[in-house]
């Protein structure tokens, strides 16, 4: 996917570039919840904001499908053929992409470009118990035991 976005956008407009970095950043935002990183943190172990920002990528390279239903409730990741792929850290490139390309273009000065690390905490409320984890998150808890 980065490969794609890269021979997409190498030659785009600034504009460009900054419409389609708002739409991944709203986005990765959809996915900016507690239960969402609970969801990480079932399939990876611990998640760090690094990891978890490449993990919101990693849902977004799913598709607009996947990624619809995977924001409304992150439960529907059971259906996901290859869930480890959300743990390799590999869509932190696909994530990177297009602000790479910007901020090579113009520096990191420019605060305005939008970014996907978000400087306030994820929304909803923090569950950490685990039996009420596995029952918020049945399909889930089901496909990680197997």
């Amino acid at each position: 996917m980065a490969e794609v976005l890269e021979a997409e956008f190498a030659e785009a407009d600034d504009e460009t570039l900054r419409a389609f970095q708002r739409e991944l950043v709203d986005a990765s935002r959809r996915l900016y919840t507690w239960r969402h990183w609970t969801a990480a943190e079932m399939m990876c172990g611990y998640v760090s904001d690094d990891v978890f920002t490449d993990w919101r990528s990693w849902v977004i390279t799913l598709g607009r499908e996947t990624f619809t239903r995977v924001a409304e409730d992150p439960d529907d990741l059971a259906d996901v053929a290859d869930l480890s792929a959300g743990c390799e850290g590999g869509a932190e490139i696909f994530g990177a992409t297009v602000s790479g390309i910007f901020f090579e273009r113009h520096g990191y000065a420019d605060e305005t470009f939008p970014i996907l690390e978000p400087i306030e905490s994820p929304t909803g409320e923090r569950v950490t118990d685990r039996r009420a984890i596995r029952r918020s998150m049945p399909d889930l808890t089901e496909r990680l035991r197997g």
